[in-house]
């Protein structure tokens, strides 16, 4: 009987996240867009970090998961490398958002940033909030679980989108990765 509990409740879950995702990304933020008002948590679980209420220029990097293989080896260390580029071009901050915990955040940046001063900052969308609020997020469920955050790159401005690239593939990098992102400012 207990098996076939679990076995029901876990189909269950599996059909509302996929329901959660699809509904989630019928339609994604664009230039001129609101940044959406939700919090993600920085550095603990108690420190929460708010998009929209940051000034100046700042890139948003959206990416599926956390010491995956293309988010580690190819798309943030590319941000990482270019820092002072993207600063030369006015942009305050650089934040790595993906849909894990704030724990593992924390570890993938120490793992990526070496001794490096941490100039690229890693933040948690553990609810996939901000994710959902901005239609960037997928039904990742047969390989990592749940919803996850789509591979994609936000420049925001004062409150307000101003540069979106979402990749067609989350396995690439092409329209987020760093040079791309670079050249759209």
């Amino acid at each position: 009987m207990a098996s076939i509990l679990t076995s029901a409740l876990s189909g269950t879950t599996a059909a509302a996240h996929s329901a959660f995702a699809t509904l989630a990304a019928a339609t994604h933020v664009a230039p001129g867009s609101a940044v959406p008002n939700v919090d993600v948590k920085i550095n603990a679980p108690d420190q929460k970090l708010n998009f929209s209420k940051l000034q100046g220029k700042n890139v948003i990097v959206l990416v599926p998961a956390a010491f995956s293989p293309v988010c580690s080896e190819t798309q943030v260390p590319g941000y990482i490398e270019r820092y002072d580029q993207f600063a030369a071009k006015g942009v305050k901050d650089i934040y790595i958002l993906s849909v894990n915990d704030v724990f593992c955040m924390n570890a993938w940046g120490k793992k990526l940033h070496g001794d490096q001063t941490a100039k690229v900052k890693f933040v948690a969308d553990d609810s996939g909030a901000f994710a959902s609020a901005t239609g960037l997020i997928f039904d990742a469920q047969a390989l990592l679980g749940g919803p996850r955050a789509k591979r994609s790159v936000l420049v925001i401005e004062d409150g307000k989108v101003v540069h979106v690239a979402v990749e067609e593939d989350n396995l690439k990098v092409t329209v987020s990765g760093a040079e791309a992102a670079l050249a759209a400012l």
